[in-house]
């Protein structure tokens, strides 16, 4: 025993000695646990009253017998068994008696999205992380299907619930879409569209009558202290999304999706590369009522 534990040491040492990090000497050693977790998330129904057994065989002592109709997380494979847990035990099961539980989309688990038969859904895996998934979704015949899957950022802090002038998060919420964008070609689009120039600016000073709107610099000169250059790479192309369309003070302005740049963040809008961008936008059907949710993952089911 005490000669492993040496061994052992004595490896994990070599590798540190070789320039290897913890955490890749933890991921080493944790990476069967990682898979099993990752492979929880998997389920099966019983087809019939199932025995749960210690070993995968029929040898294998009872542990208990799983009821017809229950669902169980699946762990691994070994041969034409299943290893399996079941409310708090882990045992094997024989797969023959086993199905899979159809994974739900993720709008499929969402029951306030009202008439939209369109979403296109921006998540984190926590409120912090500014990497994001989005995917866009779309009803036809009363059936959700996803039509897209991509990579993206947000905030550079993250998102949140209570949104801020400058705070450089994402204001988690459900938007309707507005007005598309271009600075060079014109995407194909079916949301109204509006050209970018030299003198386009977005309004981003709270004391200004003209906060969280789109205005022509040489027009509104003297009428706001700060404002945002529309004329830059990021915003070759996207679409302004409908937040804090009220225009309430400080609750911040200029929430779009737009072109990621080389950053690895957002001051608090969505952004994915140019091509997923014009994907997204040549795929949005405004008879459809599109909506876009920003939310962290854990929380998709609030919506």
């Amino acid at each position: 025993m005490y000669k492993k534990i040496a061994v052992c040491a004595a490896f994990i040492l070599f590798l540190s000695s070789l320039g290897f990090q913890k955490s890749f000497v933890a991921g080493l050693f944790n990476s069967e646990a990682s898979i099993a977790e990752a492979a929880s998330t998997v389920q099966y129904k019983t087809t019939a009253n199932l025995n749960l057994r210690t070993t995968n065989s029929t040898k294998g002592k009872i542990i208990l017998t799983i009821p017809k109709g229950k669902t169980v997380q699946y762990i691994s494979k070994s041969g034409t068994w299943y290893k399996v847990k079941y409310k708090t035990k882990t045992g094997y099961a024989s797969s023959k008696y086993l199905v899979k539980v159809p994974t739900k989309l993720d709008v499929e688990k969402m029951k306030k999205l009202g008439k939209s038969e369109q979403v296109i859904l921006v998540t984190n895996q926590t409120a912090s992380s500014n990497k994001a998934t989005i995917q866009a979704f779309e009803k036809t015949n009363g059936k959700w299907k996803r039509t897209y899957k991509m990579s993206g950022v947000i905030g550079k802090k993250g998102m949140t619930s209570d949104k801020k002038e400058g705070d450089m998060k994402t204001p988690t919420g459900k938007y309707t879409l507005g007005t598309a964008f271009y600075r060079s070609s014109k995407p194909a689009t079916k949301l109204s569209v509006k050209k970018i120039t030299t003198d386009s600016v977005w309004v981003d000073d709270s004391k200004s009558k003209l906060y969280n709107t789109w205005q022509s610099k040489a027009k509104t000169k003297g009428q706001w202290t700060s404002a945002e250059n529309l004329n830059i790479p990021q915003y070759d192309v996207g679409f302004v999304i409908n937040y804090n369309t009220k225009r309430t003070p400080y609750k911040g302005s200029a929430i779009f999706f737009h072109v990621e740049g080389k950053s690895g963040y957002t001051a608090g809008c969505v952004a994915t590369s140019k091509s997923n961008v014009n994907k997204i936008l040549s795929w949005v059907k405004p008879e459809k009522n599109p909506v876009i949710i920003m939310t962290p993952k854990a929380d998709i089911s609030k919506y």
